[in-house]
Order: structure tokens, then sequence, then C-alpha cells
């Protein structure tokens, strides 16, 4: 690798206004038995300098932490880890598509709410009919989307579907 290293009027020889040099990384001194690495500390959590005591061929197979004196199985430290993660496409179709989806069901309960039908107050105890407008004292207007089996129905308020009872004997 090349670098340019701009220098004074003094240094430079002649029209030059730059030297070029090479600039090589420093060659690594071999790993053996009894080198120190650095590697993922299992006990620590962190990566930590470790001492080597079992090699495998080039590779450390078992080390020792510095810090903790625990011993147990070379791990790249996880500064180092170059594992290659496919990133997710972003989610805008998905999000433009729950957005729409989200304004025409909002459309669809102003709609209904403002359809002039008798609105019912909601209470476990009333048994309501499918498309019936309703007030919940917590969720506030809806309308029923869904009658289910078992009592139970869907109805649609300003922030979403819940499913409620409905019909029940106290």
């Amino acid at each position: 690798m090349k670098a340019c290293i701009p220098l004074s009027l003094e240094q430079t020889a002649g029209p030059l206004d730059e030297i070029i040099m090479d600039i090589t990384p420093l060659p690594r001194k071999p790993i053996g038995a009894g080198s120190e690495v650095d590697a993922w500390c299992t006990r620590c959590k962190m990566d930590l300098g470790h001492r080597v005591v079992a090699m495998v061929g080039p590779a450390p197979k078992r080390v020792m932490c510095m810090t903790c004196d625990s011993e147990h199985n070379y791990r790249t430290p996880k500064s180092e880890d170059k594992k290659v993660t496919k990133k997710r496409a972003p989610a805008t179709k998905k999000v433009g598509a729950k957005k729409a989806a989200a304004a025409s069901s909002r459309e669809e309960w102003e709609k209904k709410i403002q359809s002039g039908t008798d609105v019912r107050r909601y209470t476990i105890t009333e048994k309501f009919t499918l498309e019936e407008v309703m007030t919940h004292k917590k969720f506030g207007d809806g309308y029923v989307v869904e009658l289910l089996s078992d009592g139970k129905i869907i109805v649609r308020f300003s922030d979403g579907e819940r499913t409620l009872v409905h019909g029940m004997t106290l």
C-alpha cells in the first residue's frame, strides 16, 4: 500500500511536494504454546489476553485467561469475529402496506361510527349483532366485525380490533 505524505518546503527534493513510501504491516510472530493471544474468555465474558496452553496445527486449541486463570477452548475475540451476516432488506413495502391497510381500516371505522345508527353501551350482559355500533368505557366507539362462538365478538375500535365477551348471564 502506498501513502502520500506532504512535507514542508525544506524537506522536498526539487519540484515534488510529496514523498511516496511503502507502508507494510509488521510481520506477526508465529503463535505457539506459551504465546499470548487475545481471545474471548468464557468466564469473564470479555475479550482478554490469554496464554496458549495447547495447539492443533498452527491454531491455538486451549488457552488460559491471564485475568481469571480459567482454562478453556480458544474462541476468537468478539471484536475480530468476521461472520458474514445477511442484512435484512428494508421493510419499506411492508410498512407501506401496513400503513395503507391501517388507513383504510381507519376510514372504514369512521364511516361506520358516523353512519347515524344507534350506539349501545357495552356491557358483558348485552348481546350484540354483526355491524352493530357500540361504545366502550375504555376503548371508545367501535363496531362488531365478527361473531365468534362461545359468546365472544371481535370489535373494531379506532386503535385496532379487540375480542370481547357478550351475552353473559350473571
